[in-house]
């Protein structure tokens, strides 16, 4: 059986953007990858120009924009909840996480990504969803846990995707734009430097496939544009995803490079690679 790899996060595109060329090098490397979305993002940009989409139609839309994304990153599911996006913390906790929960035991990942305790750069659906994302992966692997919602799984990893400190730095100087939303958010994003992060995944091999997947997400035009900015002028700031390691060893190795490192070795007796 293939070793698998799962996200659990908030929106359509945050797999694509934050995390996507992670998910495409394993994908390619016979990692079986399972994304969960926790909204429809329907608060979200509703597309520009000649693509706007009636607001009532956002959240469906943006559903299969990240099907779409989904199958050009080679994932083997993409399941969309419907929780409302902009306010999931005001959800309660326990129906969230027990979703998370029959998700988990279902999938069965080896390894779980999901949001930052910053939320990446303080979004507050980001940080609700990796919390209860952390409670979820906790309570999966207890067998007398609600077993009417699957046979108990034990996740060996957790990883939190965080934004790094180079990375927010490079953006706001850029962008003074990002600079200014990112100041209106309660929560600023933590300094997460090299010394701080736990794993460094190198995407530069598949960086044209992360584009390609991201531009499926079309109502999401003006971060396509920021992107495509940012690729333009610092072309070096995107060539990585940056991690830190949530469980087990909160912190873990610094700066890994393989997030299943000894894990096929363990499980298959291969030396652990991805390309």
């Amino acid at each position: 059986m293939p070793l698998k790899l799962a996200t659990v996060l908030a929106h359509p595109d945050d797999e694509t953007f934050g995390t996507g060329g992670t998910l495409i090098r394993y994908a390619r490397d016979g990692v079986e990858v399972h994304s969960l979305c926790l909204t429809e993002g329907e608060k979200g940009w509703a597309g520009i120009d000649d693509k706007i989409v009636p607001r009532e139609l956002v959240g469906p839309t943006r559903a299969r924009e990240l099907a779409e994304a989904g199958r050009r990153m080679g994932l083997a599911s993409v399941t969309c909840l419907r929780y409302p996006d902009g306010g999931l913390a005001d959800v309660n906790e326990e129906w969230v996480v027990r979703d998370i929960v029959r998700w988990l035991r279902l999938v069965r990942p080896e390894v779980v990504i999901i949001w930052g305790p910053d939320g990446g750069y303080g979004h507050p659906d980001h940080i609700a969803a990796g919390e209860r994302a952390l409670k979820a992966i906790e309570l999966a692997g207890v067998q007398r846990h609600e077993p009417e919602l699957g046979a108990h799984w034990h996740a060996k990893r957790c990883y939190r995707f965080v934004a790094s400190a180079e990375l927010i730095d490079r953006l706001s100087s850029l962008m003074p734009a990002f600079a200014q939303y990112i100041e209106t958010l309660a929560v600023k994003p933590q300094r997460w430097t090299r010394a701080r992060l736990g794993a460094v995944i190198d995407i530069g091999a598949v960086l044209d496939a992360k584009v390609h997947a991201m531009d499926a997400h079309q109502t999401q035009a003006p971060d396509l544009r920021m992107w495509e900015t940012a690729r333009a002028k610092l072309p070096e700031i995107c060539t990585d995803e940056t991690f830190i390691r949530e469980y087990p060893d909160p912190g873990g190795p610094p700066l890994e490079t393989d997030l299943f490192a000894g894990l096929r070795a363990q499980e298959h007796g291969e030396t652990p690679r991805a390309r």
